[in-house]
């Protein structure tokens, strides 16, 4: 058990894990694993590395929140790899540290708050980074350092990251500074910085907030449309994918076709 009397659990083949509450979670040579849904909380002064990643590649990391620990997310030579909905946040050293030829993963709509560094990258390129907040970390919000090679994207053609530090203006109001922000350590540089705090769209029929339309979302749905799930006006606006204004087993036949043809396609 690790702190808090939280289990540690610790993977070196690939795992498919959701819903889960940890002191420490460890992945080593975990290629195609699909992360979803688990809180970490650890201890900062112990140097737990939250959530660690060696060596692993081709995985999902998703809605996994990492606080309070020494590193909120850690991960060390581990490529292609996609992080969606993350938060790391109050930690004692970097909340999101891509280290050591970590190359090639996308990180979108992830939360960097309140530690000494919000994120850096060491040693690793060809990472794209956009749609993620970085709030109010101690040092730097953003940190690259990838040997003063400029390899790793922080924006797409059309908006890049939300710094809390970013002083420039939006003349035009489209929600994008007019100047760059240049990322700290190196000579990256986000061309979009958002102006506001990124909050993702919901996903038209992704009730259970994995960024996936599957049978499960379909399965809640039918369990909301016989009443045995409650429904608010949040919920609605997700599972209505017929527009009617409710929920019925229309929706998640609809829910149940979309996953289905998702599925032909992969």
């Amino acid at each position: 058990m690790g702190s808090g009397n939280r289990p540690i659990k610790y993977y070196n083949s690939p795992v498919d894990l959701s819903n889960e509450i940890l002191s420490e979670l460890i992945l080593c040579n975990a290629d195609n694993s699909t992360i979803n849904n688990v809180t970490i909380k650890g201890s900062e002064t112990l140097k737990n590395n939250g959530f660690l990643v060696l060596r692993t590649d081709n995985s999902t990391f998703t809605n996994i929140n990492s606080s309070n620990n020494y590193y909120g997310i850690y991960m060390d030579y581990s490529s292609n790899n996609t992080l969606t909905s993350n938060n790391a946040s109050s930690n004692n050293n970097n909340g999101i540290w891509l280290y050591s030829s970590s190359n090639n993963n996308t990180l979108t709509n992830n939360t960097a708050s309140n530690n000494n560094y919000g994120i850096c990258l060491w040693d690793s390129s060809n990472n794209t980074l956009y749609c993620n907040n970085f709030i109010n970390n101690t040092n730097y919000n953003a940190y690259d350092n990838a040997y003063d090679t400029s390899t790793n994207q922080w924006n797409t053609n059309s908006k890049g990251n939300y710094y809390s530090d970013y002083t420039g203006s939006d003349n035009n109001s489209d929600g994008i500074g007019d100047t760059s922000y240049q990322i700290s350590g190196g000579s990256s540089i986000d061309y979009f910085p958002l102006m506001h705090l990124w909050e993702k769209p919901p996903l038209k029929g992704d009730l259970d907030d994995d960024s996936q339309i599957t049978s499960k979302d379909a399965a809640i749905v039918l369990e909301i449309a016989v009443g045995s799930r409650p429904c608010n006006s949040q919920i609605l606006a997700i599972a209505d994918v017929s527009g009617d204004g409710r929920v019925s087993s229309l929706d998640a036949l609809m829910i149940l076709q979309m996953a289905s043809s998702i599925q032909k396609k992969l």
